[in-house]
């Protein structure tokens, strides 16, 4: 099945979903180094892909506002609203990482550079008083909340899967069937 149902969720969903999981982790473990390693790419490739995940989100996003919203299959609300709070402030997070970045290049002056080839002129205007704390929000965002939500929300999966086994983690893996 393509489409979300009340059911389950549809290949789109899931697709979408561990895409940008792929290119979250991409973009933290190989962007400029804030927590410990090495850049493994160039600021330039970094900023690409942020650019081409930024709208990635966006149709993310549209997506999920289009779509049925499965049920929740455990009969907890206070934790199915714990873990509805915890999706929305992830990608609430994953938005403000990519609007820091982007305000960050903008505000030293600069155009956004997505592959040599797309220029993305400033729209804000260059602004060098605000370029550092623009960079240090980009920096706390994912270097401390992001690891911090994924991990909530890897343990609530991992709740689902070890503890429950309810069929919460399946659904993210294999498309619902059509009722």
């Amino acid at each position: 099945m393509i489409r979300d149902t009340k059911q389950g969720f549809g290949l789109i969903s899931i697709v979408l979903h561990w895409l940008g999981a792929l290119a979250v982790a991409y973009l933290w473990f190989t962007g400029p180094d804030d927590h410990g390693g090495t850049a493994q790419v160039s600021a330039a490739n970094h900023i690409a892909m942020g650019a081409g995940v930024g709208l990635f989100l966006l149709a993310r996003i549209a997506w999920r506002l289009a779509s049925v919203n499965p049920e929740p299959l455990s009969a907890n609300s206070t934790l199915n609203s714990v873990a509805s709070a915890v999706k929305m402030l992830l990608l609430l997070d994953i938005l403000l990482i990519l609007a820091t970045g982007v305000l960050g290049i903008w505000f030293s002056g600069q155009s956004i550079s997505a592959f040599g080839s797309i220029q993305l002129p400033s729209l804000a205007g260059a602004n060098p008083g605000l370029v550092g704390p623009m960079r240090g929000l980009h920096s706390l965002s994912s270097n401390l909340i992001l690891p911090a939500l994924i991990g909530l929300h890897v343990l609530g999966a991992l709740k689902h899967l070890v503890l429950d086994r309810d069929g919460t983690f399946g659904r993210m893996i294999w498309p619902a069937r059509q009722a």
